[in-house]
């Protein structure tokens, strides 16, 4: 009952809660009183932000904020696990580009020239592996 009516946990405050927790770990490292105090002041700070958006009543304000988060968050986190899935791929495939529409591709990791079709626009182009 308490939470009806409330706006909840979303992508932002999942965010705000894993940086106020880096912020923590951060703040174990530091060395003296008024640093660690101002980094205890930004966690609990960080903290207070996620409780009050998720008790907040005004449901269509945290949504139009998180929808902002994610236009932002998204893109960066696609491109993150690109980078972490070309590490992992790295002997068996190549990334290339597409000259026409830069669309990433995948390419079997075999020497000599090959013909590749892309996808995304259907041009044709050659590469050297």
């Amino acid at each position: 009952m308490f939470m009806q009516g409330r706006y909840g946990f979303d992508a932002l405050s999942g965010f705000l809660l894993a940086l106020a927790a880096a912020v923590w770990t951060a703040n174990i490292f530091v060395w003296g009183f008024i640093p660690s105090l101002i980094l205890w002041g930004v966690e609990a700070g960080l903290v207070a932000l996620v409780i009050a958006r998720g008790l907040s009543r005004n449901i269509n304000m945290r949504a139009l904020e998180n929808r902002r988060f994610k236009k932002v968050y998204d893109p960066v986190k696609r491109w993150v696990l690109l980078q972490i899935k070309k590490i992992r791929e790295r002997k068996d495939f190549k990334y290339i580009k597409c000259p026409a529409c830069k669309a990433t591709l995948r390419v079997k990791r075999q020497k000599g020239r090959h013909g590749v079709r892309c996808p995304k626009c259907r041009g044709e182009f050659q590469v050297k592996i």
